[in-house]
């Protein structure tokens, strides 16, 4: 399974993250892709535009996630609990086992 890591260090914007993502990831429909929450719900769950194929994406240096984009970061914590069931996509964050 591949594995991907994005390092948040960085990242000061939701268009960051967004950004950082299609980078790292290079996921399929990139170019249809919402660069949203909801868009990434549908991309890693359902395998809309965005998807990342199967894979683990492994979120590190999130410190300034959650000050700098709390709700972002809560949306991605809820998403990566919410896929434990699997979908073929594991989301790694801090405190998600």
């Amino acid at each position: 399974m591949k594995k991907y890591i994005l390092d948040c260090a960085a990242v000061k914007t939701e268009g960051d993250f967004w950004d950082l993502y299609c980078k790292v990831v290079g996921p399929e429909g990139e170019e249809y892709f919402g660069r949203n929450l909801s868009a990434f719900w549908d991309a890693v769950s359902a395998g809309g535009p965005g998807w990342p194929g199967k894979c683990e994406i492994e979120l590190i240096n999130v410190r300034a996630l959650t000050v700098e984009l709390p709700l972002l970061f809560t949306g991605l914590r809820r998403i990566a609990e919410d896929l434990m069931a699997g979908v073929g996509v594991k989301i790694l964050l801090p405190g998600v086992p």
